[in-house]
């Protein structure tokens, strides 16, 4: 007895010859010729579509059986992609003012067109998302959050991708001379506002040479003055800069390993830098306030936290001693029960994700335009030692230890933030105004903030650095509504207004 499916098989085989049959009166030779290619060529393996191409080949002309097979074939392979919410996607809609409703099903399509249609937007879909794909593969991401994002472009795609709705050179379609040209003779980094708040400068190229000559080309390629160029680095995050900084170094040809300081002659030149900077030797932590003192004669870094007249907490703290690829923590107390405290920063602490060991040991540095100093020298300190000595003066341990454990601290995204926020705020200053404006109106935005307090509209980035600073602090917070960026007392207001707020 023959199987269900073979009698399912045989059955649409028989029901296409009938149909043929009823249309021309008898099934030719060329017929039975036709009616093979389409059985053979049916890719469903139960002969479903064999039907529609029957009727497709008999009222349509203008292509071979070929032609259905493959149109057959390619709807058959992306079917699961097909469902009524993508053809209205697509705004498909069939010659007869029909619009489908069942875009799975192959008899649904009354023409050849209607369904070419339909498959070939698949493939175009498919081809841009796939193009999206590899663009997004061809650079190497140094920097992203809610709002910001940078980019190295390695190829001409991506270079494309990023730099759409610019007029770059090395974004121009069909031209990779450009992109190739500048790929030689230095770096490419794009800066992209996501929010789009900055207008023509939401999009920024940097060109870094070799040599470390820098351009810098707004969304309409126009090159940018140091002035704008300033302005645009104290508002991105600091957390982008340092990546900005430190992608130069990591993507120029490799260093020769006689060009590194030994750790002994780097350590060196950390303590004549430090001592000449006031602003370095105290830190603020959430166990309270610390002074660093360097002994000259031992090498010995040791930081201090008065209590009181009597009593006095040490913490010993230097970068690589004795030579050796560490930074160990040695709690330094009469009392023997705080003895054997100790912690050591291993190697693997030494370096950021943008930022290695090579990098800040070179011999032959930049100096850095803000500072004053090279490059490797303020990159450790800021980056890399600080945030460790107030990692661990943080913990638990100390806030105990300084009766310090329930203040907060907060550290500004730029470093060329100069913001306190002491409380309580002089009167008439922008710290008061604005928080108490959120007391009485939480959500709302800087521009609303200008239009009903001080009675102006806000001209655009003005006091940029105070909205992103007073958002660092903790004392307000600031959320995405829609397109814009709403504001709200954050969760440092209260022990802001109780003095237990420090900047670290």
């Amino acid at each position: 007895m023959k199987g269900l499916s073979n009698i399912l098989l045989e059955g649409r085989i028989d029901d296409a010859k009938q149909y043929i049959e009823n249309a021309v009166g008898f099934l030719s030779d060329k017929d039975e010729e036709v009616l093979g290619y389409f059985i053979d060529g049916d890719p469903s393996g139960n002969h479903k579509y064999l039907m529609w191409m029957v009727k497709m080949f008999d009222t349509d002309s203008g292509f071979s059986p070929n032609m259905l097979i493959d149109l057959v074939g390619r709807f058959h392979n992306n079917v699961d992609r097909l469902t009524p919410a993508f053809i209205t996607d697509m705004d498909f809609e069939a010659p007869n003012n029909r619009i489908l409703t069942s875009p799975k099903n192959i008899d649904s399509y009354d023409t050849f067109r209607e369904l070419k249609m339909v498959v070939d937007e698949i493939g175009l879909r498919q081809t841009r998302k796939q193009k999206e794909t590899e663009a997004k593969s061809g650079v190497d991401k140094l920097y992203e959050d809610e709002r910001w994002l940078l980019v190295k472009p390695n190829t001409y795609e991506a270079s494309c991708y990023y730099g759409s709705s610019t007029k770059w050179c090395t974004a121009a379609k069909n031209n990779t001379t450009h992109f190739e040209d500048y790929s030689d003779r230095g770096n490419l980094y794009y800066i992209i506002d996501k929010s789009h708040e900055l207008g023509d400068y939401y999009k920024i190229a940097l060109f870094k040479e070799w040599d470390g000559n820098e351009e810098w080309y707004d969304r309409a390629d126009d090159v940018l003055n140091q002035g704008t160029i300033n302005a645009i680095r104290s508002m991105v995050p600091q957390n982008l800069i340092t990546a900005l900084d430190g992608a130069h170094k990591k993507y120029k040809e490799p260093k020769r390993e006689g060009d590194l300081l030994t750790l002994d002659e780097f350590r060196e030149k950390l303590a004549e830098y430090i001592m000449t900077k006031k602003g370095l030797q105290t830190i603020n932590t959430s166990s309270g306030t610390w002074k660093l003192d360097i002994d000259y004669g031992d090498g010995v870094w040791t930081w201090y936290h008065r209590v009181d007249r009597e009593i006095v907490h040490e913490v010993q703290a230097t970068p690589f001693w004795r030579g050796r690829n560490e930074i160990p923590f040695d709690f330094v107390d009469d009392e023997s029960m705080y003895d054997d405290w100790s912690i050591t920063a291993g190697p693997e602490s030494l370096e950021t994700e943008h930022v290695s060991q090579d990098d800040y040991l070179q011999r032959k540095q930049e100096r850095n335009m803000y500072r004053n100093v090279e490059w490797g020298t303020s990159v450790f300190l800021n980056h890399i030692y600080l945030p460790l000595v107030k990692q661990e003066l943080g913990k638990d341990f100390f806030k105990e230890l300084t009766g310090m454990g329930d203040h907060a601290t907060w550290t500004p995204n730029s470093y060329v933030s100069t913001f306190t926020f002491k409380y309580p705020p002089r009167e008439g200053t922008m710290t008061q105004r604005f928080v108490d404006y959120l007391k009485q109106n939480p959500r709302k935005t800087s521009n609303q903030f200008y239009e009903d307090v001080l009675g102006y509209s806000r001209p655009r980035a003005h006091n940029n650095m105070f909205f992103s600073s007073i958002k660092d602090s903790g004392i307000v917070k600031m959320e995405r509504q829609g397109r814009q960026f709403v504001y709200s007392l954050g969760p440092n207001y209260q022990a802001w207004v109780e003095g237990r707020l420090l900047r670290t």
